[in-house]
């Protein structure tokens, strides 16, 4: 007899309740592939409508047949074998896409608008239909981060961090589409890796390249904040206003958080306390901040070991 003619014996076994069925071992043809098995099991079931299934032996999924698996594992009809299987489940489906010129560095939804930062310099803003609805430009090189500020039924505020050291702001009307540049946040020496917003919309946080992380009102100025300088007297900073490059106004940061070693490329706000953040950086440590004591909490390490 042919092994494709052959029988073994299986026990199905479900971790999914519903589709359980006795586990009482069962003989079937070793040619019986996935369609087989899953005749069987609706068959078990008395399902009128066929489910699809996927099955498993010892945790690998089975794309062959049960004499290709006896085959490759050196197995004979001798053996029981238990098939463990679950509902398959279909690939998702695309219902829109959203087209760039370039790399996609970040993405952020809220209240059903897309938010994306791109290296071709450029923000957007995306309905769910895929309509890119606005586009904010004024950074000089790659973006890398973006975030939504506070929104409601007429205006949207959105902030990205890029490449050119620069925070920028923006509103945005979602009754005529006007749109329209709040201020820009200035003092990074370094690319601005990471920004994040916390839950009550009135603080912005970056990280930056430059080993430091900043954290900004997210109110609009009325005129040019003074930004620090390295000028100093009697070993303390001092705080004056840099000559402008454009019309946009200057905003300067409530405080700077200093602690890591090297670029910092990651920040979040925490959920229920907006004084604290969480940072990431290439020194291998995850930081957390109190950012009104401006203090570095806790520092967790990531430690490798070697052996010689």
């Amino acid at each position: 007899m042919e092994v494709d003619q052959e029988q073994i014996q299986v026990r199905l076994v479900s971790r999914q309740e519903k589709y359980a069925v006795p586990e009482a071992p069962i003989r079937v043809p070793t040619s019986f592939k996935r369609f087989g098995l899953s005749e069987i099991v609706n068959n078990l079931l008395s399902h009128e409508k066929p489910i699809p299934f996927d099955f498993f032996l010892e945790g690998k999924i089975l794309r062959t047949s049960l004499a290709e698996y006896l085959i490759e594992q050196r197995l004979s009809t001798e053996n029981t074998l238990t098939i463990e299987y679950v509902e398959s489940m279909l690939p998702p489906t695309s219902l829109s896409a959203y087209q760039h010129d370039d790399w996609i560095s970040s993405v952020k939804e809220q209240n059903g608008l897309f938010l994306t930062g791109s290296y071709d310099n450029m923000v957007r803003l995306w309905n769910k239909s895929g309509e890119c609805v606005a586009t904010f430009s004024g950074h000089s090189d790659s973006v890398k981060s973006v975030a939504f500020g506070s929104s409601n039924d007429s205006e949207a505020v959105v902030f990205s961090g890029s490449l050119d050291h620069s925070l920028l702001a923006w509103s945005y009307s979602l009754e005529n589409g006007e749109q329209r540049e709040l201020f820009e946040c200035k003092g990074h020496k370094g690319p601005i890796e990471s920004i994040a917003v916390d839950n009550k919309k009135e603080l912005i946080a970056s990280a930056s390249a430059d080993s430091t992380i900043k954290i900004w009102s997210t109110n609009e100025p009325e005129e040019d904040e003074e930004q620090e300088t390295t000028t100093s007297i009697a070993g303390k900073s001092k705080r004056r206003k840099t000559e402008k490059k454009s019309d946009r106004k200057i905003k300067t940061n409530l405080s700077t958080l200093e602690g890591h070693v090297g670029a910092v490329n990651a920040i979040s706000f925490d959920g229920n306390d907006s004084s604290i953040v969480y940072t990431g950086g290439w020194d291998h440590s995850i930081r957390s901040w109190n950012v009104e004591q401006q203090v570095n909490l806790v520092t967790k390490v990531k430690i490798r070991f070697f052996l010689y």
